[in-house]
C-alpha cells in the first residue's frame, strides 16, 4: 500500500507564530467588538436631549476595553437602563419646594409621587446583539494572522 508524506514544518511554524501573536489578536478583536457594540448602543439609546448618546464612549486599557455611557456626563444612565420603581421626590431643603413645568404651567409643590420608569436596556441589548458575532470575529482575526504567517 502506498504511503504519502508531507512536510508540515512551515505550517507548524505559522501556527506557532499565530499563537505568539494571540494577545495582539485578542486586543484587535476587543477593539473591533467595542466599535460594533458602541454603534449598536448609539442606534438603541433613547434620545431626549442627546446628552446620553454623546456620553457613550470606548476606553481602551491594557487588559480591557470599557464601552458605555460616561457616568460623569450622564449620571442618570443607570436609571434609563434599569428603570426606576415608584418613588417620592422631595425638595432638598425641608422648607423648600419643587418647581417644574407641565406644559405652559409652572407647578410648585412639596412632594411628587413619581410613578417610576420602565427600563430601556440599550446597553444590555447592544451587548446581546454582539455576543453572537464574537466567535466569528475571533476566528476571522486568527485566520488573518495565520495567513500572514503561512508560507
Amino acid at each position: 500500500m502506498p504511503v504519502a508524506y508531507a512536510d508540515v514544518s512551515k505550517l507548524a511554524d505559522a501556527l506557532r507564530q499565530t499563537a505568539q501573536q494571540s494577545n495582539l489578536t485578542t486586543q484587535q478583536v476587543l477593539v473591533m467588538s467595542a466599535n460594533q457594540i458602541l454603534a449598536e448602543m448609539e442606534a438603541r439609546v433613547p434620545v431626549k436631549t442627546g446628552k446620553l448618546r454623546r456620553s457613550l464612549r470606548i476606553e481602551v486599557q491594557t487588559d480591557r476595553v470599557i464601552i458605555g455611557p460616561n457616568p460623569v456626563i450622564a449620571p442618570y444612565a443607570g436609571y434609563v437602563e434599569y428603570g426606576t420603581k415608584p418613588h417620592l421626590i422631595r425638595p432638598k431643603s425641608p422648607t423648600g419646594v419643587l418647581r417644574f413645568q407641565i406644559g405652559p404651567t409652572t407647578v410648585y409643590t412639596k412632594l411628587v409621587h413619581h410613578p417610576g420608569t420602565k427600563p430601556n436596556p440599550f446597553v444590555k441589548e447592544a451587548f446581546q446583539a454582539w455576543v453572537d458575532s464574537l466567535g466569528t470575529m475571533a476566528a476571522e482575526a486568527n485566520v488573518k494572522v495565520f495567513q500572514r504567517n503561512a508560507p
